[in-house]
């Protein structure tokens, strides 16, 4: 994948995001339903699918990393419409998460279940090298990356940091009270998904000694998933959203711009599963109930409804990268150029 920079009409756009966040940019998402969901929309370019589904996704460079139980296949996409496979990498253990090194684009992490957090270097994507390995506190369900360290989310237990020298090795950890179901970072904080506690938003400045600067509660609705802008699709500050979304309930934008107090302005609406969410700049993509949807979270008010692409079925996991966003149906990988 090729990381284009987000421009000087991309940078008005987040500057204009930015103003709107402080005041809150915040709406219930319903797939089934909803002011931006049933909007008409023009059709996102369909430009290829890649055969084979996946579990998880993520870009690195030019490759598309997809997970689907034990294994890791790469994909070069520098040709969307001609991908083929570069390389495969299988594991003992389930691939249950994967996040892209910040510094080299040629490393992913990867959340190996029982076996830990493992290093891949696809300097060789057809010949991917195991570089590094770090036992977790127990079972590695999710990993986020920001500078130099991985923060590995742990089934029951909460996120232990390691530390990402050429020996990796665990250098703090954070307990939670709840079951910790999705985990990013950006910057010095982290984001956690935890049921039943809701979003939780972690310093770890000093990653020895993680705490928890604030949180918001969806009640008794539990909190299954968390996304934030990649760290790829901007240049400064990063735009202070993210999503937090819910199986049933939806997908909501919060206001992290205080993280001590994150944020969100509208009541949480019934609506349709959803599989797949991602964040690139200031678009929010999400993939339920067969359709891709791209949001815009720049203008004021709720979320425009800007594209969206019939997945002709059941949708998975989602990624981002430049100009194109990837979808897991079951009977494929597709590949659209987003607006």
């Amino acid at each position: 994948m090729a990381r284009a920079r987000i421009g000087a009409q991309a940078g008005r756009r987040r500057a204009a995001a930015t103003g709107v966040a402080r005041v809150v940019v915040s709406a219930a998402l319903s797939l089934a339903g909803g002011a931006g969901a049933t909007a008409q929309a023009p059709p996102l370019e369909h430009v290829g699918t890649i055969p084979g589904s996946a579990n998880v996704l993520a870009m690195a460079g030019d490759l598309l990393i997809a997970g689907t139980r034990n294994e890791l296949r790469i994909l070069d996409v520098s040709q969307p419409g001609a991908a083929s496979v570069a390389g495969r990498y299988a594991f003992e253990q389930p691939v249950l998460d994967i996040a892209v090194g910040k510094r080299d684009e040629h490393v992913v992490y990867v959340a190996n279940s029982h076996d830990g957090l493992r290093r891949l270097d696809l300097s060789d994507p057809g010949a991917p090298v195991v570089s590094g390995t770090v036992a977790t506190r127990g079972q590695a369900v999710g990993v986020a990356v920001s500078s130099d360290h991985a923060y590995v989310g742990d089934n029951s237990l909460g996120f232990d940091c390691v530390e990402l020298a050429a020996d990796m090795r665990r250098v703090g950890e954070y307990l939670g009270d709840g079951f910790p179901r999705d985990i990013t970072a950006v910057g010095t904080l982290v984001f956690v998904a935890d049921q039943p506690a809701g979003l939780l938003a972690v310093d770890v400045s000093d990653p020895a000694s993680p705490s928890v600067m604030g949180r918001l509660s969806l009640g008794r609705e539990p909190v299954t998933g968390v996304a934030v802008p990649d760290a790829r699709s901007w240049d400064a500050e990063p735009p202070p959203f993210v999503a937090m979304a819910s199986a049933t309930t939806g997908l909501q934008v919060v206001d992290v711009s205080d993280p001590s107090a994150p944020t969100t302005a509208a009541p949480i609406a019934r609506a349709g599963r959803f599989s797949g969410v991602a964040m690139w700049a200031d678009g929010l993509f999400v993939a339920g109930d067969g359709v891709l949807r791209v949001f815009d979270l720049a203008a004021p008010g709720p979320p425009a409804l800007i594209a969206e692409a019939d997945l002709g079925g059941a949708a998975g996991a989602v990624a981002v990268g430049g100009e194109h966003v990837f979808a897991a149906t079951a009977d494929g990988i597709r590949i659209f150029r987003h607006p």
